[in-house]
């Protein structure tokens, strides 16, 4: 197959979050969505690591489906929410794990 140029810099990618079980003492529980990462250049990505949660999920995260409130209602993706977001130390570890996923198995594919 020949390599395309796409003019698509953004793929959806599972993300998986673990939190501490509320009812299972000493055990966690996975919580699932998709988020749209944005494929970043070289030089981008050499600097990626240096940046501020908020700022590195300003960079990377492009849009999510399948995450709601506790009643159902679906959280759309705005900037406003992904700062909320950013605040949540689980949340961010778990699209961070899913981005190096992104880009290493990307790697191991070539």
């Amino acid at each position: 197959m020949a390599f395309i140029r796409r003019k698509s810099k953004a793929y959806p990618w599972p993300v998986e979050v673990k939190r501490p079980s509320e009812t299972n003492a000493g055990e966690f529980e996975t919580e699932k969505f998709t988020v749209k990462f944005k494929r970043l250049n070289k030089k981008e990505l050499n600097t990626f690591t240096d940046k501020e949660d908020l700022e590195a999920l300003e960079k990377i995260v492009m849009g999510w489906s399948e995450i709601a409130e506790e009643d159902g209602t679906e959280i759309h993706f705005t900037k406003a929410t992904l700062k909320e977001f950013s605040e949540d130390v689980d949340f961010v570890a778990g699209v961070v794990e899913a981005f190096q996923k992104f880009y290493t198995t990307g790697k191991e594919g070539n």
